[in-house]
């Protein structure tokens, strides 16, 4: 198959015509539609069918146009490189986090790595952990930091505790809970509840782990996806409770109005890992940022490292 008629059915499918997709190819409808024509005669199947709305993808358009995306992404990626390398900066690190994770790790982790490497350019990706594994999986990323909830990685990835971490239930300071410090059945039960994704009370382990904490019926109010200010700013309001990761809530609180409750029960593990495409564990440039990431993140976890980026001026606490 040539690789240009799977970007060209990519955008197909994007643009829902072979009008629009040749306008945007810059190439002519004839030639386009004889592309097509020979890719389903390589493929053996139709790629997608046509009607008065438009063009509607076929199971096998859609594994072939995912393809095709991929060699676009490679291509732009190739194109962006060579444009930073005549600018002076020889080495790109695509790094996919976590949505609080990235809001309370990442930026002190980018500075560090910026003053290891000098030269790299780093792309930062903020998104849903299964999202951000998906587009590992997919070659958009080079490394993740997300936390784990598979008992194995996907085939060719391979992942390193980067932190070991646990739940717990927040609020604003100015909550009726944060007055006695403590989540208890009742008041657990009367007030509602903000999440974060997949962290949230309605998620099996988390209902076992407030059941057991003697609330039995949380009321999620609002489910927050992707975006890490939007729940810290809604939290620290002062009218919900939230399930949220430790470790990156400890680093945010200095920033945040927000308290961590005690809680009669056992927290639930959730593990933050450190994901990336095996094959890039064959470039040893890349080990040694993976090493200084793992390294970053042990002194993060013991509280060494806001203290001494803090002495280098790098991280400041808000007055």
């Amino acid at each position: 198959m040539d690789p240009r008629h799977l970007v060209q059915l990519a955008s197909i499918l994007e643009h829902g015509s072979i009008s629009q997709a040749s306008r945007h190819l810059h190439l002519s409808q004839p030639t386009l539609t004889h592309n097509m024509q020979t890719l389903e005669m390589q493929a053996g199947g139709k790629l997608f069918e046509r009607s008065r709305f438009g063009v509607r993808s076929t199971v096998l358009g859609d594994m072939l146009a995912r393809e095709g995306r991929a060699i676009a992404r490679r291509l732009s990626d190739a194109t962006a490189a060579s444009t930073r390398h005549r600018g002076g900066v020889h080495g790109t690190l695509r790094l996919g986090t976590g949505p609080l994770v990235g809001a309370a790790f990442v930026p002190s982790l980018a500075e560090h790595l910026l003053q290891r490497h000098p030269g790299c350019h780093l792309v930062l990706h903020s998104d849903r952990p299964h999202l951000l594994v998906e587009q590992l999986v997919d070659g958009r990323h080079d490394l993740v930091i997300a936390p784990s909830w598979l008992s194995r990685p996907p085939p060719g990835i391979e992942r390193f505790l980067l932190v070991e971490d646990d739940l717990g239930v927040f609020c604003g300071k100015g909550h009726v809970c944060a007055r006695s410090g403590a989540l208890t059945p009742s008041s657990g039960a009367e007030h509602d509840w903000i999440s974060l994704g997949a962290t949230s009370p309605f998620d099996q382990p988390i209902r076992e782990m407030l059941e057991e904490a003697g609330v039995a019926a949380p009321r999620n109010e609002i489910t927050v996806l992707g975006e890490a200010l939007v729940l810290l700013r809604l939290l620290a309001l002062g009218r919900h409770l939230a399930v949220l990761p430790r470790f990156p809530m400890r680093l945010l609180q200095p920033y945040f109005p927000i308290v961590q409750l005690s809680l009669s029960a056992t927290p639930q593990p959730r593990p933050i890992q450190l994901w990336c495409r095996a094959t890039l564990l064959e470039d040893p440039a890349l080990v040694v940022v993976k090493d200084t990431i793992l390294d970053f993140a042990r002194q993060a976890a013991t509280g060494k490292t806001g203290t001494r980026l803090r002495r280098a001026g790098v991280l400041r606490t808000p007055t």
